[in-house]
């Protein structure tokens, strides 16, 4: 797994969600936390979801056990 970018939409290339599309948001100000994200089209998305983790450790055991490649885009 490539490193995990906060702020940034990434397209996920392989791994659970395969070709959606995921943004992690720090949360830490509202909930201590980790938002991650995900849909299947960024300009018409018409399915998705959404996460929550605690901390830094939990988002990386969460990328890690999805398998996650993510091709971030700038």
């Amino acid at each position: 797994m490539g490193n995990i970018e906060l702020e940034k939409q990434g397209r996920i290339l392989s791994g659970f969600y395969e070709g959606y599309f995921v943004k992690i948001h720090d949360d830490s100000d509202v909930t201590g936390g980790y938002c991650i994200y995900l849909v299947n089209d960024l300009a018409a998305p018409t399915d998705g979801g959404d996460y929550w983790v605690e901390n830094l450790t939990e988002l990386n055991s969460f990328a890690e056990s999805s398998r996650w490649e993510i091709e971030w885009i700038e």
